[in-house]
């Protein structure tokens, strides 16, 4: 069951420490920036509108009364640079109408990016996959592209081949690759289809 933590925030607005309790729950055995996020920055985003996370909670405990974090992903608006060496026919189908804009070459189109996703690697027996956590965030994202536009979707990951290979399998494709405090990061992008 997808659970807006903007919800939770209007649940707990007496009683931030449980909020946080159960943030804290979540764990990213593989990536501690991705757990800090949940436990550290997600309400502060989401009170000034930065992102909006999403929780993917284990429906039957919910029905007991226990929220069961079993993964996360957090959607935001950005804004993605083509780099220069791209071509006009390049651009053309990036833009979906033209290479130029006001005489001038299109040099960068909005897109919805999803900045965190992972499972709960505390969680025993977590049947939640990475593919379902990227089918929850793409419905999401193409609910809000049939009422105000957009084309693509992008992600920002370590440029590795076990991250890479998840994302082709869930149809991005490497765009460009960009820098995050020296690391190796590659941008991804996955057109969205248009209904």
């Amino acid at each position: 069951m997808l659970v807006g933590l903007k919800s939770l925030m209007k649940i707990f607005k007496e009683d931030e420490e449980s909020l946080n309790t159960i943030l804290s729950s979540f764990s990213c055995s593989k990536d501690n920036d991705i757990q800090d996020f949940l436990w550290n920055k997600a309400v502060n985003f989401e009170k000034i509108s930065k992102s909006r996370t999403y929780l993917i909670c284990d429906e039957n405990e919910l029905k007991e009364g226990n929220l069961i974090i079993l993964g996360y992903f957090t959607l935001a608006l950005k804004v993605l640079y083509i780099p220069k060496k791209f071509s006009n026919r390049k651009r053309k189908n990036l833009d979906g109408y033209s290479y130029k804009f006001n005489g001038k070459q299109v040099s960068e189109i909005p897109c919805y990016l999803i900045g965190q996703l992972a499972k709960n690697s505390s969680v025993d027996n977590n049947y939640l996959t990475g593919n379902d956590i990227i089918e929850e965030a793409y419905r999401i994202i193409a609910n809000v592209s049939r009422e105000i536009g957009g084309r693509y979707i992008l992600v920002e990951c370590h440029d590795n081949n076990k991250l890479k290979t998840f994302y082709n399998d869930n149809y991005f494709q490497e765009f460009a690759f960009i820098a995050d405090n020296d690391i190796p990061m590659i941008q991804m992008i996955r057109k969205i289809a248009i209904n």
